[in-house]
């Protein structure tokens, strides 16, 4: 069990709280921090930052968009985390919609979510107006603007005059139980659903990623803000212990704005470090010391064993130059596999990995830097009570949802006697750490009851070195529905397989395929493989949507 103290940290109940809190603690910290295109850096001390949270907000007020549902569609700026906490703690309702969803979809959410106005990307207008009339957008800084949509700057500067003329400062009733966004779900299985979240729900649970967590003093983050990964845990828990904040809002600049950062930590998902270590293997190919590099690694794993941890300068330098001074990683979002999370340790870098899920706000376990284990996802945090039930997790506590924004059946679904029903199934071993299995729904079960996780078979097929993304599922395989096979849709990394035949590509998954079958218990094997040309469609949190597949 637990037997490290647990960090101190601030805790809010409203985000009116929260954004004087930071004002009054930290006033000439630098808290958020960017780059432009050509590589200039941008910072913003906490009292910067919340000087304009509270201009934007009285302009909210002026604007009569107070105890409003605001939404939000751009791609991540210091903009967007301005808007958001000027929203939150005016007592309006954040709408955190996934700008790349497709027009349709981001129309639908606003209308779900019965938004009445947004802050957009200039080019989002169009978008947004069979839904909203102009008058209710407002567009960002430098994004384009079309006439008779308000601006970013226009209302920071109604807000500023509007503040120097108040002889008290205006309140903004709202209370920890009042809903702060509507925040989407994922949307890997099914339609995404609107998940309401109280000031409590994720004001708690950004305090509480950090019991566990020693986060360093600069934290880096490229997680999209409209998920609750990407908020609650990327930014507010940084702001809440003041620490230093720098963000990335293009998937295209990440690696070179991380290298620039100099930062200790990266909030981060599997998806760049899986594609970090294969950088690096490819790299040893090209060089001629990949078997040198892979028997290096054998040895230091042995060694590790043993409890000998040697510091190797060659290590170090493969570090430095795929992670500049990341020293701790944080994953979250999706599962990593185990030999990725090996090999990242080997190298150096401290690995936690997490559990959550959006309804929760959306942390519900993660590990410690004094106590961590490989395939763990962590301890329970405090204030969440876990159960397992039929290999399914159930949890309750203080950061669950209000529930689905005006859904009382989809919610009621999931509720069970006051107990969420995450849909994940998992185990927790002796000393407290949860372990992930799989996903409730995505079981396949064979006509003659044995079932099989497909997340564990394609944790297998992954370290295929040829293996890009990888989903496995049932194939109908006779006339019956439950007559099936386990088939694999794989999609070849595009650098390996350069010059490559389909034949060939075949020949070698099949081969590896092969490996994996000779180990398993005959059901388990994998007896079809479908080759994709294209990469698998993901969430924001870059996990498959299953349900395309």
């Amino acid at each position: 069990m637990k037997n490290f103290p647990l960090t101190q940290v601030n805790h809010y109940d409203t985000f009116s709280h929260f954004v004087d809190g930071l004002a009054a603690l930290y006033p000439e910290k630098p808290a958020v921090t960017y780059f432009t295109r050509r590589q200039q850096e941008v910072t913003h001390t906490y009292r910067e930052f919340t000087e304009q949270i509270y201009q934007l907000r009285e302009a909210l007020h002026l604007q009569g968009l107070t105890q409003k549902h605001i939404a939000i569609i751009s791609e991540n700026s210091y903009e967007w985390l301005v808007a958001y906490l000027a929203i939150t703690s005016s007592g309006s309702v954040a709408v955190c919609i996934d700008a790349e969803q497709s027009d349709d979809t981001i129309r639908q959410m606003l209308r779900q979510a019965n938004a009445q106005a947004a802050f957009i990307t200039g080019t989002y207008a169009s978008i947004c107006t069979p839904v909203l009339p102009k008058e209710a957008l407002i567009a960002f800084p430098g994004t384009g603007s079309e006439e008779g949509v308000l601006t970013f700057e226009e209302l920071c500067h109604q807000g500023r005059e509007s503040r120097e003329a108040l002889k008290e400062p205006r309140e903004y009733p709202q209370g920890p139980d009042d809903m702060a966004a509507i925040v989407f779900t994922s949307g890997t299985s099914s339609l995404a659903k609107p998940v309401m979240l109280s000031h409590i729900n994720i004001l708690q649970n950004a305090s509480d990623c950090l019991y566990y967590v020693n986060t360093h003093e600069r934290i880096f983050t490229h997680l999209p803000f409209y998920h609750t990964y990407g908020m609650t845990c990327g930014v507010l828990s940084t702001l809440v212990q003041g620490s230093h904040l720098v963000i990335n809002g293009n998937l295209k600049t990440v690696m070179r704005d991380l290298q620039l950062s100099g930062c200790d930590t990266i909030m981060t998902v599997p998806l760049l470090l899986e594609a970090v270590i294969n950088q690096i293997w490819l790299q040893a190919e090209k060089s001629g010391q990949a078997k040198k590099l892979k028997r290096l690694f054998s040895v230091l794993g042995f060694l590790r064993r043993l409890g000998i941890r040697p510091k190797l300068k060659v290590l170090e330098e493969i570090r430095r130059k795929a992670f500049g001074t990341i020293h701790l990683i944080i994953s979250g979002g999706a599962a990593l596999g185990g030999d990725i999370e090996e090999q990242l340790s080997l190298l150096g870098l401290t690995v936690l990995q997490g559990y959550g899920i959006t309804e929760c706000s959306p942390l519900i376990a993660v590990n410690s830097n004094d106590s961590h284990r490989f395939g763990s996802v962590g301890y329970v945090l405090p204030t969440f009570t876990l159960k397992i039930a039929e290999e399914e997790i159930l949890v309750r506590g203080t950061s669950l949802m209000l529930g689905y924004y005006q859904s009382p059946e989809l919610t009621q679904e999931v509720m069970e006697d006051g107990w969420f029903k995450t849909g994940d199934l998992g185990r927790l071993d002796k000393k407290g750490f949860l372990f992930i299995t799989g996903r409730k729904k995505n079981l396949i079960v064979f006509k003659n009851g044995k079932k099989v996780s497909p997340e564990k078979m394609e944790e297998l097929v992954s370290r295929i070195p040829l293996v890009k993304e990888v989903v496995v599922y049932g194939a109908a395989s006779g006339t019956s529905a439950d007559d099936i096979k386990l088939a694999a849709s794989i999609f070849p990394d595009p650098v390996r397989s350069q010059g490559m035949t389909a034949y060939d590509i075949l020949a070698v998954l099949q081969a590896g395929i092969d490996e994996i079958n000779a180990k398993l218990p005959f059901y388990q094997h994998i007896q079809m493989i479908n080759i994709r040309k294209q990469p698998f469609a993901k969430t924001g949190s870059q996990k498959i949507k299953r349900h395309l597949v």
